[in-house]
Order: structure tokens, then sequence, then C-alpha cells
């Protein structure tokens, strides 16, 4: 399936590792980890991919595409290094094909805050405020809804994440644009590390604050959809995917 999903994933991922200067960490035949599905006779439906340096502790690919359910799903989290300031870069793009419908497109953008944003009012005004245009435009523009997220998963998130079902013309025209412009900003924010927000943070910070906020992020309790990645994949392998995930180590290829 060659749907807009995979190719806004794709051109992200190639704008940050080359912007970044990553290497990827691959095993002996191919990928990090090969995607092999019991429920569609055990079949490689997509992959898991890594990559290390730069000014990232590392950026974690996962790609799913079964075509026999109309399904292309795509989901990044780049992961700035946990003394840094820098919020982590996340983008899901996912596309449902169906006879009725035909192809209907879901995303999920954002960058993750290092701090409490209540008590840390410059962090939110240099991280988070630039990208209030870019956000409110693509509410106020039309052809997307939002998607079906629960009140703690917004909550574990930023107040500027966008998720979305949209329109094939919505997300060409107006979801490829956002996500440009949250990268771009983002890049901004690891290469500068301005001192209104590399100094002082109120509240836990640091390498103790990330590792609580990925345990809650990628939690089977909290977001769903790791039932649906266990009836794909087995419980096995999605929960090497969570390791891998919720741990900023780089791991071995198996």
């Amino acid at each position: 399936m060659e749907t807009m999903a995979r190719q806004l994933s794709q051109q992200t991922l190639e704008r940050i590792v080359d912007r970044l200067g990553l290497e990827e960490v691959t095993a002996a035949q191919g990928p990090f980890l090969e995607l092999v599905s019991p429920a569609f006779g055990n079949a490689v439906i997509g992959a898991m991919r890594l990559w290390r340096g730069g000014a990232l502790s590392k950026m974690v690919y996962v790609g799913m595409t079964v075509p026999a359910i109309g399904l292309d799903s795509h989901m990044i989290f780049a992961f700035a290094a946990p003394d840094s300031p820098a919020p982590n870069f996340t983008l899901d793009s996912v596309c449902a094909e169906s006879p009725e419908d035909g192809e209907q497109y879901a995303f999920h953008l954002d960058l993750i805050p290092k701090c409490d944003l209540g008590v840390n009012h410059a962090y939110l005004r240099r991280v988070y405020q630039p990208l209030s245009g870019v956000r409110e435009r693509l509410l106020e523009s039309g052809g997307t809804r939002p998607a079906h997220l629960s009140t703690t998963q917004w909550a574990i998130m930023s107040p500027w994440m966008l998720a979305r079902r949209a329109s094939p013309e919505a997300f060409r025209e107006r979801v490829f644009p956002a996500v440009e412009a949250y990268l771009s900003h983002w890049f901004g924010l690891l290469e500068s590390e301005p001192d209104d927000i590399s100094g002082e943070i109120f509240g836990v910070a640091g390498a103790a604050r990330e590792a609580a906020g990925r345990a809650m992020i990628f939690n089977r309790e909290i977001d769903p959809v790791w039932a649906k990645v266990d009836r794909m994949l087995g419980e096995e392998t999605s929960a090497r995917i969570l390791a891998v995930l919720r741990n900023l180590e780089i791991e071995t290829a198996p």
C-alpha cells in the first residue's frame, strides 16, 4: 500500500536522519526487528527500526502494512537526550482503506514536554506558543475531526498535540504542512537550547521525569492501541516494542 501515510512518515524520517546525522541500528539481515503476524499466516507485515546519534538518545519507527484489512500504519518517536530540555517529537500517520469509504487518514503529532507546563511559563512560551498558529489553522480549516483519545491520553501529552482523523484532501493539503512546521520548530529547539529553557526548570525534570513519562505514554492500561498490536503481532513482539520505547538505552538487534 503506497499511501500518503507512508509518504509522510518516510519523508519525516529522512529529514530527521539527514538533519541530525543519525546512524541506523540494524540486525544482520535488515531492520532492527521484522514484525511477523501470526494473525495473518506469519507474514512479515512491517518492521521496527532504530537510530542513534546526534542530539537524540534514539529514534524508533514502527510500521505495519496489512492490505487484507486495509491498514497502513507508521509511528515515529524521536527522543531527545534526557538532560536536554528539548521535547520529544512524535508522529503517527495511518491510512485505513475500505471498499465503502476508500482511503481515510488519521494522525497524531506532538512535541512531548520535559516538564510540567503549568509551572514553567518560560518553557511553555519558548517551546509551544510558536506552534499555536499552526495548530489553530489546522483545527479551523475543515476536513479533519477529533480522534478518539481518552482524557488520560490527552493529559500526558502536550496541549498542542494534534490527534485527528482527516479526509485524503485535508491530509495532503493541511497535515503535511503542519508536520513540517512542528518538525522545523523542533529542530530549532534541539540545535539552540536557548537560555530561557535550558536554565532552571521548576519541578521534576531530567532523566527521572523522562522515564516516568515514557512509562505512562507506552502503557497498555492507558493506550488501547497495544491490545490491537497484541492481536496482530502476538504479546511477545508487542512487549518487545514497548520495552524499546520505554528504555532510552540503545538495544542490541536480535
